[in-house]
C-alpha cells in the first residue's frame, strides 16, 4: 500500500509549497483504488482539491470527503489515509461518512483527536478502526507538518512544545536543519524533503 502514501506525501508537499499546512488525505475503496483526495487549503486559493478553499474548514480530510463522488459516498469498505492525525472537526466528518478505517501517518499531540472515538458514546458506536504508521512514512509526514507550522506560527506557540515532546529526535533534527539554512524558506522539492529526513535522495522505500 506504499503507493498510497506516495500520493499523500506528494499532495502534502504541494500544499506546503502553496503556503499552507502540509497535510493531505486520500480515500481508497476496498480494492485499493483511489476514489478521492484532498489537501489542506486554509491559506491558498489554487483550484486544486477544494471548492471550500481559503476557509477555516478547508482541512485535508474535509476536502477529501468533499471530493468523494456521489456514487462512492454510500459504498462500504472505504479507507481514509491522512498524513497527520485528524482534528476534532475532521474526526466528526469522518464519523458522519461511511468510512470505517483511518490510517494515520503521524501523531498530532496538540490537535489530534482520534481519542474521541473511544470516549464519546456516539463516535464509539461508529466502530471506526484507526491505525498509526511508523518508520520512514511517519517521519516524512511529521517533517512536512512540522516545517509547515514553523512557517505558520511563532516559535513560542504551544503546538511546538507538544510536537517536540512527542517527536524529540525528529523535531531537533529539523530545527537544526532550519538553523543551518540547509532547508529553503519557501519551496521544498522531493529530494530536499528526503535529504531532510534521512540525508539521501530517492523514493519512499521503508516504514
Amino acid at each position: 500500500m506504499f503507493g498510497i502514501w506516495e500520493q499523500c506525501i506528494d499532495l502534502a508537499l504541494e500544499e506546503y509549497n502553496a503556503g499552507s499546512i502540509g497535510i493531505a488525505a486520500v480515500i481508497i475503496d476496498a480494492n485499493g483504488n483511489v476514489v478521492a483526495a484532498g489537501r489542506n487549503q486554509l491559506k491558498d486559493s489554487l483550484v486544486s482539491c477544494s471548492a471550500i478553499r481559503m476557509t477555516s474548514i478547508a482541512h485535508a480530510e474535509i476536502n477529501a470527503l468533499n471530493n468523494l463522488p456521489w456514487d462512492k459516498q454510500k459504498v462500504r469498505g472505504l479507507t481514509l489515509y491522512t498524513t497527520v492525525e485528524p482534528c476534532p472537526m475532521c474526526i466528526g466528518a469522518i464519523a458522519m461518512s461511511r468510512i470505517r478505517r483511518v490510517v494515520v501517518g503521524s501523531v498530532d499531540p496538540y490537535a489530534g483527536s482520534v481519542h474521541l472515538l473511544e470516549i464519546d458514546d456516539y463516535l464509539r458506536q461508529k466502530g471506526i478502526a484507526v491505525e498509526f504508521t511508523q518508520g520512514k512514512v511517519e517521519e516524512i509526514c511529521f517533517a512536512l507538518h512540522y516545517l509547515s507550522l514553523r512557517h505558520y506560527h511563532k516559535p513560542e506557540h504551544p503546538v511546538f512544545r507538544a510536537l517536540q515532546a512527542r517527536y524529540p529526535t525528529y523535531a531537533r533534527k529539523l530545527d537544526d536543519l532550519l538553523n543551518s539554512s540547509f532547508l529553503p524558506h519557501k519551496e521544498l522539492d522531493k529530494a530536499q524533503l528526503m535529504q531532510a529526513v534521512d540525508g539521501e535522495h530517492g523514493e519512499l522505500g521503508s516504514g
